[in-house]
């Protein structure tokens, strides 16, 4: 009884101690309490997502919403004929523009073909729209921005003729779906035109997220004109000698000094009226520049058909290459060309008649690739001394004679220099319409 005594009464004096410790026991009841929380709180947690976490990303995705897609409708309105370009963009959270779909379409000929009969001109338009309204869906329809953008073609026109098929235009354009206002219809500046060129290819590119400097220069060789565009590399050389081609352009939130210039005249199509009309404007001509065999071969240029025969040859049915170049050298010497320095320092990107010629001639295949000057300059020399008629290809002779000396001569470009030659770009078309539809959703039209 007396053991049993004893240790009841140590039991409860040490129950005794534990009550009238005011330090110890505190300690100790704390981090008990903090241990079963932190742990209760680790099992929940890892419950939570073990459990459920991937039920609730799914939610998440689910209920984020989805960028609503924005499209464009441009007409290029060009010297050879006239195309749509309906683009599908969707809105980054920067802001920005990205590229989703598109629709591409031609018809020929080119609106300044119809300066005699605009009612049939518009015809040609609305068979375009057509197409477009097919492409973006009808609950878009009248959000969506409708320009056309007449080129070299009507730049060349009298001005009485070029307004008579912008007004069928503009009648068209009041009774289709899309968006239009008193700006849709207009023939664009060549500079314009050269910067929306520029911004097509380096968007594309992908070369205008980060530094610009990483840009390339674009060269577009169109029916009747060219443009050259590209950011120089110094900026007050240039702003100096040449002020007037220089403006300033707002890309991706930076302000950038950009070179442009427009020749009009210097176009394939163009070059070729002048290389056939250097003795005189007549619509009966002869030219050393075609063989022998092509007798009366029409081509059409602007308002008038002219008849081509080819001159007599001292290398027999083939070409004289020489006295050809020699004409075609004079032809571009016509047009004072600005030749800049800086233009050497860029990495160059042409299209356009650039492209479809070199592809013709055997230089590059169909995704494109990089030639030099001098390339051109020996499948001219071998295009030339062809002895068979190519009746599909009366020109090609000239054109790539032209194209060679327009690069070197004209704008002053090493024989070495490698030129990239691109149609597309990851299946998107090369087309100023591309920077255009971009300018117009995010400044207006």
């Amino acid at each position: 009884m007396e053991r049993h005594t004893k240790k009841t009464k140590k039991i409860v004096e040490e129950d005794d101690t534990y009550i009238n410790d005011k330090i110890k026991p505190e300690v100790n009841q704390t981090k008990y309490l903090l241990y079963s929380i932190f742990a209760i709180g680790f099992v929940v947690i890892y419950s939570y997502y073990t459990i459920y976490k991937s039920d609730f990303g799914d939610e998440v995705v689910k209920k984020q919403p989805l960028s609503e897609p924005v499209y464009a409708v441009i007409i290029d309105a060009g010297s050879t004929g006239s195309r749509v370009l309906a683009l599908a963009f969707k809105k980054t959270p920067s802001g920005s523009l990205e590229l989703e779909d598109e629709l591409f379409v031609q018809v020929k000929p080119g609106l300044s073909s119809f300066a005699d009969d605009p009612k049939k001109g518009a015809e040609s338009i609305d068979q375009l729209l057509a197409k477009a309204r097919n492409f973006v869906p009808e609950r878009y329809w009248k959000s969506t921005p409708l320009a056309m953008r007449a080129t070299a073609g009507l730049r060349l026109l009298p001005t009485e003729k070029a307004d008579g098929l912008l007004n069928e235009v503009v009648q068209l354009f009041e009774h289709n779906p899309f968006y239009t206002n008193e700006n849709s219809v207009a023939i664009m500046d060549g500079i314009d035109e050269g910067l929306f060129s520029w911004f097509t290819v380096n968007f594309l590119l992908d070369r205008l997220n980060g530094k610009l400097t990483n840009s390339v220069a674009a060269l577009d060789l169109g029916g009747g004109s060219i443009q050259i565009t590209f950011i120089p590399t110094n900026s007050k050389q240039i702003i100096k000698e040449l002020p007037e081609f220089i403006t300033e352009y707002s890309i991706m939130n930076e302000k950038v000094n950009l070179y442009s210039h427009s020749y009009l005249g210097l176009g394939l199509m163009a070059a070729r009226k002048s290389v056939f009309t250097v003795d005189g404007d007549l619509l009966n001509v002869t030219s050393p520049c075609v063989q022998e065999a092509a007798k009366g071969t029409p081509y059409k240029f602007a308002q008038n058909t002219y008849h081509v025969t080819g001159a007599p040859s001292k290398k027999g049915p083939a070409v004289d290459y020489l006295l050809c170049k020699s004409i075609i050298e004079a032809v571009v010497k016509t047009v004072y060309t600005d030749k800049p320095k800086d233009l050497l320092n860029q990495k160059i990107v042409a299209f356009s008649y650039f492209y479809d010629r070199a592809q013709d001639a055997g230089l590059v295949s169909e995704e494109g690739g990089d030639v030099t000057i001098k390339s051109f300059y020996e499948a001219a020399e071998r295009e030339c001394s062809q002895t068979s008629y190519n009746e599909l290809r009366p020109f090609k002779c000239l054109d790539l004679t032209y194209i060679s000396v327009l690069l070197e001569q004209g704008f002053g470009l090493p024989v070495e220099t490698s030129v990239s030659l691109l149609n597309t770009i990851d299946g998107h078309e090369i087309s100023w319409a591309l920077g255009a539809a971009y300018h117009i959703l995010q400044n207006g039209l």
